[in-house]
């Protein structure tokens, strides 16, 4: 069940880009009939000035076009809602050590598509949870631990965020691992092995985000997964409630 929105409420639109900023949410950047695209983060949030600043982009070709003034909109996800921003222009274009920032005006309606029944469940800004992270490569003959954050959770896998240097071990992909999940309010912890599929690093925030794949488990362990993502899905719920308010 999908509900369309069309926000209009300079409140609601600030919280929506300070949440996607808080939560390192990756964007989409699009122009509209070319097939040009990258991803991106928002980095920083001016209510006050009324725009919002934009990572570097990866792509040669998006950055040419934002820097002629290209319109371009963004697509991103935050906790089973999809949300969209249309026409948008660079104002200013910045230099630091980390690239360029692209500062980009808030715009004044934003659509946001609510989807009740989201399978992945995110986890940043609603509530913190602790994995114990270990891996044994066969091939480099090395080993390691790391304490890591849940950032969200399906059924089937999972999003961790590592704080780490860029040439952690598990940034290669794809990597055996073994997770323990420390859940809210509960004696047990999730126990289960997985395989690392794709990673990515935010130069900026120091951080890793590492997708990964859950093996083999069984139906205890997959009944405590189900459970913890339905219990996520109504926080996200509460918090979508409040956003709209």
């Amino acid at each position: 069940m999908e509900k369309d929105f069309t926000l209009s409420s300079p409140v609601q639109i600030a919280r929506i880009i300070q949440s996607l900023r808080d939560d390192h949410q990756l964007i989409g950047v699009s122009f509209r009939d070319r097939n040009e695209g990258s991803q991106s983060i928002i980095v920083d949030v001016d209510l006050d000035a009324g725009f919002f600043s934009v990572d570097e982009l990866p792509s040669a070709g998006c950055r040419q076009l934002v820097s002629d003034g290209e319109p371009f909109d963004i697509r991103a996800e935050l906790n089973g809602v999809d949300v969209g921003m249309a026409g948008l222009k660079v104002s200013e274009i910045s230099e630091d050590d980390q690239g360029a920032l692209y500062q980009v005006p808030i715009p004044k309606r934003i659509s946001y598509v609510q989807r009740r029944e989201a399978f992945r469940a995110r986890v940043t800004g609603l509530t913190e949870v602790p994995v114990a992270l270990s891996w044994t490569d066969e091939e480099t003959s090395t080993s390691g631990e790391l304490e890591v954050a849940l950032d969200d959770i399906s059924a089937d896998g999972c999003r961790l965020a590592v704080s780490a240097r860029d040439d952690v071990a598990i940034g290669q992909t794809p990597l055996p691992i073994s997770l323990r999940i420390d859940i809210p309010d509960s004696e047990l912890p999730i126990c289960v092995d997985a395989c690392t599929r794709h990673a990515r690093y935010l130069a900026r925030s120091k951080l890793w985000y590492v997708g990964c794949e859950f093996e083999q488990r069984d139906a205890s362990t997959q009944q405590m997964i189900e459970r913890f993502v339905i219990y996520i899905q109504r926080l996200q719920r509460q918090r979508e409630a409040r956003l709209l308010d």
